[in-house]
């Protein structure tokens, strides 16, 4: 699909078709980021950033921690540390 760039004050803008959009997900709230590999501009939808009852949401029932911090987690407080 060709996509004509418009001029946007000093830089260059383009539109993205709305069938594009809609499978991506994207609508005028999303951020995307842009890079560049080669001679290639990749344009990727940034994932909206959790806030703390969402990531807590996201733990599974059966996590268990890693042997390298099980150790830690269980230990009981060795100074005046604030918990």
């Amino acid at each position: 699909m060709e996509i004509q760039l418009r001029k946007w004050g000093n830089s260059l803008g383009l539109r993205i078709p709305h069938q594009i959009a809609e499978n991506f997900g994207i609508d005028h709230n999303s951020v995307v980021e842009i890079t560049e590999s080669g001679d290639n501009l990749i344009i990727r939808k940034k994932k909206k950033v959790s806030n703390l009852d969402e990531l807590l949401a996201s733990i599974p029932a059966d996590f268990q921690y890693p042997d390298d911090v099980l150790d830690f987690v269980e230990s009981e407080p060795l100074g005046r540390e604030s918990l």
